[in-house]
């Protein structure tokens, strides 16, 4: 295997596994808005069966777009979960920044 089909098999794996997790968080939210578990009140227990969905839920759980209330029950913070996608966002433009010229010179130097 040369080392550009090695390259090409990494970024393919790297998107299939940033695929499933955003799949997995969208399970989560979705979950608990069609639930309507946005305050403690309505917390509603998640069956969650998959370690990519429990991974996700920690991280959901962290970054306080999700609140644990009890054994069990979780519920959405909307604010939490808004200040949690704006830094997503603010994330990946900020990759975008950076990678975009670093493949733009990879690109230009490798045609010569």
């Amino acid at each position: 295997m040369t080392r550009s089909e090695l390259l090409r098999l990494i970024a393919t794996l790297g998107w299939v596994v940033a695929v499933a997790l955003i799949a997995a968080e969208r399970r989560i939210v979705r979950k608990l808005q069609r639930a309507n578990a946005t305050a403690p009140q309505r917390a509603t227990p998640l069956a969650l069966w998959s370690p990519l969905m429990r991974f996700r839920l920690a991280r959901l759980i962290r970054s306080g777009a999700v609140v644990s209330s009890g054994p069990g029950g979780f519920y959405l913070d909307p604010d939490g979960f808004a200040g949690y996608q704006r830094r997503r966002r603010r994330r990946a433009l900020t990759m975008l920044v950076v990678m975009l010229p670093l493949f733009g010179a990879l690109w230009w130097f490798s045609g010569r």
